[in-house]
């Protein structure tokens, strides 16, 4: 059974577990016309480390056509972590 923990900045929204993987855990959101809408407990696509090694590859120049095809991910998933809209809260 794994064990989450808060990540240290984003407690109450994000949370790790001693296996690796990443979980959002709810929240609501406020959609137009004044409603609100609840998002439920997701894990992640990506472990901690593969976002990080994916970063790294990144910072080194490597295109992201060849880490998505190196990790098995896809290439939108890369261009959402170059440019910051998916696990930026990550270092």
């Amino acid at each position: 059974m794994e064990r989450w923990k808060d990540i240290e900045g984003m407690e109450g929204r994000y949370q790790i577990s001693d296996q690796d993987s990443i979980r959002c855990m709810p929240r609501y959101m406020k959609c137009r016309g004044g409603s609100v809408r609840r998002l439920p407990m997701k894990v992640l696509e990506l472990k901690y480390d593969e976002v990080l090694q994916i970063k790294r590859m990144l910072a080194g120049g490597i295109h992201p056509y060849e880490i998505a095809e190196k990790m098995g991910i896809s290439r939108k998933m890369v261009s959402k972590i170059k440019s910051g809209r998916s696990y930026a809260w990550l270092n």
